[in-house]
């Protein structure tokens, strides 16, 4: 008892004590040490920049845009899911620059009318900063252009020529229909092919494929062109006639470029006509399920994607996409996801280089000295945005990656082709490569 007594007086009195000790330090205009104050935050320091379209203190408006209906829609599958995805990554870590990232999903159905119709929506009524496409349709550049709208993508001219627009394989040659890669018909070669079936559906960026590979040609020795098909039907479709012309023709390879349903199309006719080629190229080959629908008719087929290191290939960036893929139900097999995700990582990485207080023109004008971007590690090379190459937004990729297919699988070749040579098709002068 008298200790319990005992201990609570002397708590009592140091109280008492700490009481006094702070009055006399008040009286003597003295305070106790103040409590350090707290850092600014990356949101807080955000609120004093410039207003800048697409951009607030916490979040900034992006825009992937293809199309979602419409008779191209099967050929884009799973790419707006993977660029939300690779957004989702990126908001995961905490966003750029202390900014959440918002996705919006734009279908321009691949119509020149509905992508126009689009992109006034997204810059008008949705605020959108920039965008990642993924569309044969190229009605919305110049609009791009002239605004200053930042603009990622593959494939379409304005990729090669357009100060705003960066492609995700390099600068894009299809402004130029003279200059072509021998990458494809030498692969064609090596399997034996001589003669070339030269078959593209109808639209800007096929078309210009088909024209440089009629005019590249009779620049690889030992290759013949001896049918050249300009308007095949787009996806699934009778390729009876197709397959007879090429019967017809001897040709012992193709190089076939569309819409992967219109290529399956072609082989499945083929298959039934008795021919066997030597040699196919299918652009955007790349989903094992095409093999299983195909039923046999593309064993053989010289796969590739766009651009991408092939699912399977055994790199840490292929495994993290394609688990992330599995993990949220989507296929990370088909062509177009991987594009829509790098796609969506080229916006990240632009942001990243235009700084706290980004602006259209700092993205562009900070991704323009970029040198070494790969795609968070999905594109076989280091792909450098600073021009003029041979074309004026630089070089486009020497490196491709090629699959073949065998029963119902796609085996990847063990490492990338690369070297493929640029030829200006109207002078014969290589320019890139070899």
């Amino acid at each position: 008892m008298r200790s319990s007594l005992h201990l609570r007086r002397s708590v009592v009195l140091a109280t008492v004590a700490s009481t006094s000790l702070l009055v006399v330090l008040a009286s003597n205009g003295a305070s106790a040490a103040p409590k350090p104050a707290p850092k600014p935050t990356k949101i807080a320091s955000n609120s004093s920049c410039p207003t800048t379209p697409g951009v607030t203190p916490t979040t900034v408006n992006l825009g992937w845009i293809g199309p979602k209906t419409g008779p191209a829609a099967a050929n884009y599958i799973g790419s707006a899911e993977a660029a939300r995805l690779r957004i989702d990554q990126e908001n995961a870590k905490g966003g750029v620059n202390g900014r959440k990232l918002v996705l919006n999903i734009y279908d321009d159905k691949a119509a020149a009318s509905d992508q126009i119709s689009a992109v006034q929506k997204a810059l008008s009524q949705d605020n959108v900063f920039g965008l990642t496409a993924q569309t044969s349709q190229t009605a919305m550049y110049p609009t791009l252009k002239d605004q200053g709208i930042p603009v990622t993508g593959f494939s379409n001219p304005a990729f090669g020529t357009d100060n705003n627009a960066f492609g995700t394989t390099g600068a894009t040659v299809s402004s130029n229909p003279a200059i072509a890669s021998t990458g494809t018909l030498e692969k064609l070669k090596a399997m034996g092919v001589t003669k070339i079936a030269n078959i593209n559906h109808v639209s800007t960026g096929a078309s210009a494929s088909g024209n440089a590979t009629a005019g590249l040609i009779p620049l690889v020795g030992g290759l013949t062109q001896v049918l050249r098909i300009a308007d095949e039907p787009q996806g699934t479709h009778d390729a009876t006639s197709t397959a007879l012309r090429i019967k017809n023709s001897g040709a012992d390879g193709a190089v076939i470029v569309g819409y992967i349903d219109g290529g399956i199309s072609i082989m499945q006719a083929l298959k039934q006509q008795g021919v066997t080629l030597k040699g196919v190229s299918i652009v955007g080959l790349s989903d094992p399920a095409s093999l299983k629908a195909a039923n046999g008719s593309l064993d053989g087929a010289l796969g590739t994607n766009y651009g991408t290191v092939p699912i399977g290939v055994p790199r840490p960036a292929v495994r993290t996409f394609t688990n992330a893929m599995k993990a949220v139900g989507l296929n990370p097999y088909v062509s177009a996801a991987p594009q829509g995700y790098v796609g969506a990582d080229l916006l990240i990485s632009g942001l990243k280089v235009a700084g706290k207080c980004p602006t259209r023109a700092s993205f562009i004008s900070g991704l323009r000295n970029v040198t070494s971007w790969d795609g968070s590690g999905l594109i076989p090379e280091k792909i450098s945005f600073k021009g003029p190459g041979i074309m004026p937004n630089g070089n486009p990729a020497v490196c491709g990656w090629f699959m073949i297919a065998k029963g119902t699988d796609l085996i990847a070749d063990p490492k990338p082709t690369c070297g493929a040579k640029y030829i200006d098709t109207a002078s014969g002068k290589v320019l890139l490569g070899g």
